[in-house]
């Protein structure tokens, strides 16, 4: 057991920073909801798996909608009722929330359902780094045949107050749970698929909680020192790649389905050089200028500011930007079952325009 204090709070959000992977939300949005779950309370308790029954009911959260919609309305009243009318729905206390993954925003998912409700966070999130699509975090739950998904959505004032509990086949509870938010104003706060803690010891990313508190505390400390200090760091205790350090041309964003698809290079300043990356809200690919692939996702591919050592996001990529592009390769990461699936490559390379599955055929089982 570990009390996550606000010190470890921050490292454990610039941590999951880094392992977003170019997506995994933004930092401001983590550190606000750092500041509303610590405004209840000193600290929040993470669990490791093992510290619970094997038949005890884990729950997982999840901010769903936009967050700049202009009606946008959630509040801890509303987190409050999507737990009382989930843990009703599946007819179960529960005994920890996880994440579905970790991001410099969503590493953060349960904090406030903690601080409000004492109710401790499991160390495993549903995947270790971040991920495009909903179904690579679902722990394979998508797999299981007759798999009954429980959600309890809550948001929305006045006329757009909305409260729905949602039970069925996983993909068309998610649906309906989606149109909640629109209906709310843009936004809910969501308590979903209940799984016993010994499915999550087979399925989840257990210990990358703890592994994004080390990684933030080294890019903490490191950062402090510049870039050329960051990088040495996160070589050498992290096992991170440089790939090239350079500035950001042709970017190029389209918006499709709800996610960021797109592309930029990084040309070093002697033009000798370059990085090209594709991103599907995180980074899929780098290749170099022959076209030789240097990392493929689930890969850690991440960008920093060479200026700020920043994370930069694949939504704060913008042309003349000098950033330092680097990756950790897959082995080194804590990932969850939906890495392991292999037609959820064949869909993100069906939209990306580029190999994913031979390059991953290790992981598919």
């Amino acid at each position: 057991m570990r009390k996550l204090t606000r010190q470890t709070a921050v490292q454990a959000l610039l941590g999951g920073a880094l392992l977003g992977g170019g997506g995994g939300g933004l930092l401001d949005q983590g550190m606000d909801a750092l500041e509303q779950a610590f405004s209840y309370v000193d600290e929040l308790t993470l669990l490791d798996p093992a510290e619970l029954p094997d038949d005890a009911i884990a729950a997982n959260v999840s901010t769903l909608g936009a967050p700049s919609a202009f009606d946008a309305h959630l509040t801890p009243e509303h987190w409050k009722v999507a737990l009382k009318d989930f843990t009703a729905a599946c007819g179960s206390e529960i005994a920890g929330f996880t994440s579905c993954e970790n991001g410099a925003a969503s590493t953060a998912n349960g904090w406030l359902l903690s601080a409000l409700t004492g109710i401790p966070i499991i160390d495993a999130p549903s995947n270790g780094r971040a991920h495009p699509t909903g179904t690579m975090g679902s722990i394979g739950l998508n797999t299981l045949d007759g798999y009954v998904s429980i959600q309890a959505a809550c948001g929305g004032a006045g006329e757009k107050y909305t409260e729905v509990t949602a039970r069925g086949a996983l993909e068309s509870v998610s649906h309906v749970i989606r149109q909640s938010a629109v209906a709310a104003g843009g936004m809910v706060g969501v308590v979903r698929n209940p799984v016993p803690v010994r499915y999550l010891k087979d399925h989840a990313a257990v210990g990358a909680i703890e592994d994004a508190i080390r990684l933030g505390g080294l890019y903490q400390k490191a950062a402090k020192k510049g870039i050329d200090t960051l990088v040495s760091t996160l070589e050498k205790e992290y096992g991170a790649r440089p790939l090239l350090t350079g500035k950001i041309e042709h970017y190029s964003l389209q918006m499709q389905g709800g996610y960021d698809v797109g592309t930029f290079s990084v040309l070093e300043e002697n033009q000798r050089h370059q990085v090209e990356l594709t991103f599907w809200n995180e980074f899929m690919t780098a290749e170099d200028e022959n076209g030789k692939r240097l990392a493929t996702f689930p890969d850690l591919i991440f960008t920093l500011d060479a200026d700020s050592c920043d994370v930069v996001s694949t939504a704060q990529a913008v042309d003349g930007r000098k950033v330092c592009v680097m990756a950790v390769p897959k082995e080194r990461l804590f990932l969850g079952y939906g890495m392991r699936q292999k037609k959820l490559f064949e869909e993100a390379q069906g939209v990306i325009g580029k190999s994913l599955v031979a390059e991953n055929e290790s992981l598919f089982t």
